[in-house]
């Protein structure tokens, strides 16, 4: 099974605090044609273990943890010992029992240094026995009202496990899951905007979307980039402590933004400042601009394979965050932008080319890879153009850590 053939996506789990605790990493075989992608559980554990050994860990998710939906079958042959204890978490798959050769097992990988987690739980379920054997305990709260979370979270506090709550779609949700003590939160909720009331935009934010559109206007010079970042005391401080990381291996030291700009280039100026500038003041958590950078760089890959200025797929990605950002319909965002025509149709209508591209990198990103929108898009093309897309956004977030 080669490389290409495989299709990855990651899915970032949050601490109370909204740092990334860890990625989940979702995957899928895929074939000839994309309606047939699947596989059953001992392919499974031959996707896993090929997709982090030929890929790496490191250029997957950083520094951060992976966790990992593994079967029976993975676990009662011990093909956990081939992977790093500190950076996989193990979850347990819903279907798996609590049979004496799987106990034993995860003794043994807890033994390890593993951590267990215990996925889709439901207390009526056959998977009750396995909590003592495991270190997290995951519930899906899709469908879920508040009432029905506290009483999950009251009757799981008892076990001193970890509580993950899965699938948190909304802010409500989250503070309810919040409320009822659930440790660790999984789910689109950090990319999905809060509930509004004909809000108006702050003037902050109105400032901040007037930069960023600029910023990535394909005609804007560098001496207009030069302006525009300067306006920002903070930006203008926070790029050129970038420039200077130790991240770029570089002994000069720079003086001057023009010199930062002329050596980095506008591109790159470009994706630092816009991820400076979205992370600006905001409440937000942090990975929703690493979120961005990654939609965005995902676009413009996908987008350069079909034609077209490879910065307009490249600001379509960037800007379809905005809405979670600035707590605002996309409909309404959008059009308050200086942006191109075909640009806000993409981000509002996801029509034309530019929208077709984002259609298909929102599938990518949340594992949906029976979409239609994946239809007419490669495998081979989708899996290389979003592992360049998270070493890209990881370069960049790294550096920026490292200023």
């Amino acid at each position: 099974m080669s490389q290409h053939k495989l299709l990855l996506a990651r899915q970032p789990s949050l601490d109370r605090e909204q740092r990334v605790a860890g990625y989940e990493i979702l995957f899928r075989q895929g074939g000839d044609e994309f309606a047939r992608v699947d596989c059953d559980s001992s392919a499974t554990s031959e996707v896993i273990a090929r997709a982090l050994i030929d890929v790496g860990l490191d250029a997957l998710i950083g520094a951060s943890r992976a966790w990992i939906n593994v079967p029976r079958d993975f676990l009662i042959e011990r093909r956990f010992a081939l992977l790093p204890p500190k950076r996989v978490v193990i979850e347990v798959l819903e279907s798996v029992t609590a049979e004496s050769a799987v106990i034993d097992a995860l003794r043994e990988a807890r033994a390890l240094g593993f951590t267990i987690a215990l996925d889709d739980y439901e207390e009526d379920e056959h998977n009750t026995d396995l909590i003592p054997e495991c270190d997290v305990i995951k519930i899906d709260c899709l469908g879920r009202d508040e009432a029905n979370i506290a009483r999950v979270g009251e009757r799981l506090r008892p076990t001193g496990r970890r509580m993950l709550a899965e699938k948190v779609e909304t802010s409500e949700m989250h503070a309810a899951c919040k409320g009822a003590g659930f440790q660790l939160f999984q789910g689109y909720y950090f990319a999905r905007p809060s509930p509004v009331h004909a809000k108006q935009v702050q003037s902050d934010h109105g400032r901040i979307m007037l930069l960023l559109a600029e910023l990535n206007d394909p005609e804007t010079s560098m001496q207009r980039v030069a302006e525009l970042v300067q306006s920002d005391v903070a930006l203008s401080y926070r790029l050129m402590r970038y420039a200077n990381s130790a991240f770029l291996g570089r002994s000069v030291r720079f003086t001057s933004l023009r010199d930062v700009i002329n050596m980095l280039g506008v591109d790159r100026v470009r994706a630092c400042a816009t991820l400076l500038a979205l992370g600006a003041g905001s409440s937000k958590p942090a990975e929703l601009g690493v979120t961005a950078l990654i939609r965005a760089r995902y676009c413009q890959l996908l987008g350069s394979r079909r034609g077209g200025n490879p910065q307009e797929y490249f600001v379509v990605g960037l800007f379809s965050v905005l809405d979670a950002f600035l707590d605002e319909p996309m409909e309404r965002v959008a059009p308050k932008l200086p942006l191109a025509k075909d640009i806000t149709a993409a981000l509002v209508d996801r029509s034309g080319s530019l929208g077709e591209v984002l259609d298909a990198a929102l599938c990518c990103e949340r594992a949906e890879w029976g979409g239609e929108a994946l239809r007419g898009f490669d495998t081979q093309e989708l899996s290389e153009s979003y592992l360049a897309a998270l070493a890209w956004a990881n370069q960049v977030q790294g550096a920026i850590a490292d200023g």
